[in-house]
């Protein structure tokens, strides 16, 4: 896995298991955002077979919450704008929001992401905390079997990741989603990761969360994991 010719991350042989949450950690340039990419297939493998099945076992739905969204002020978008561009892959969909008003879709996306206040709101206004919110009710409107995350926590306080690390939990409860999410740390993320991805040297080692949170990274971690 990489780019061009350069690769970050070799011999990655992992399993996604629906329903799981899945943390993507390691080391800063250890090649987690790489990966993330990779699995959604915004870049291709270098080398070997990406398989990605649904529940049909047709493609799977994402849903997607880069690391850094760069909407420009210049543009008035609402909150509820920058949540209908998660339509935009369903055209149909998009053209009934439109066309026939059914804005409840949109409004059911943000409220299940606890943003419902936020609708008309400007979103170049809101905090970062709840441009996270817009972000992931944006990735819903999607219909996602896998909702993704890339470093959702950075740059927001630590009451408003608890409050977004409960809901999580609870989309993935609630919806059934599988849920991949890259991190650095792991102190608050533990208890929510079913399995951990560990991305470290140029490799990358899967397994549950119990498992991996022993030997090496137990000392790698060594308070945070404790």
């Amino acid at each position: 896995m990489g780019y061009g010719k350069n690769a970050v991350l070799a011999g990655v042989d992992a399993g996604i298991e629906a329903g799981s949450f899945v943390g993507i950690l390691g080391h800063n340039g250890s090649g987690k955002t790489t990966l993330l990419r990779t699995l959604l297939g915004l870049i291709p493998p270098l080398k070997g077979q990406l398989v990605r099945r649904g529940a049909g076992l047709g493609l799977v739905r994402f849903g997607y919450v880069p690391q850094k969204e760069r909407l420009d002020p210049l543009y008035p978008l609402s909150a509820f704008d920058v949540v209908a561009m998660g339509t935009y892959r369903n055209v149909e969909l998009f053209q009934r929001l439109r066309g026939l008003g059914r804005r409840g879709f949109v409004q059911d996306c943000l409220a299940a992401a606890g943003a419902q206040t936020l609708a008309d709101k400007l979103y170049s206004d809101l905090s970062g905390g709840q441009k996270q919110r817009v972000l992931i009710a944006r990735a819903l409107a999607a219909e996602p079997e896998v909702l993704a995350l890339d470093e959702p926590l950075a740059g927001i306080d630590v009451t408003t990741q608890k409050a977004l690390l409960k809901l999580l939990g609870e989309l993935k409860q609630d919806r059934g989603l599988t849920i991949l999410m890259v991190s650095h740390r792991i102190r608050a993320e533990k208890g929510l990761f079913t399995h951990i991805l560990w991305c470290n040297d140029g490799k990358a080692a899967m397994g549950t969360t119990e498992e991996m949170l022993t030997g090496e990274l137990k000392e790698i971690f060594h308070g945070e994991a404790g």
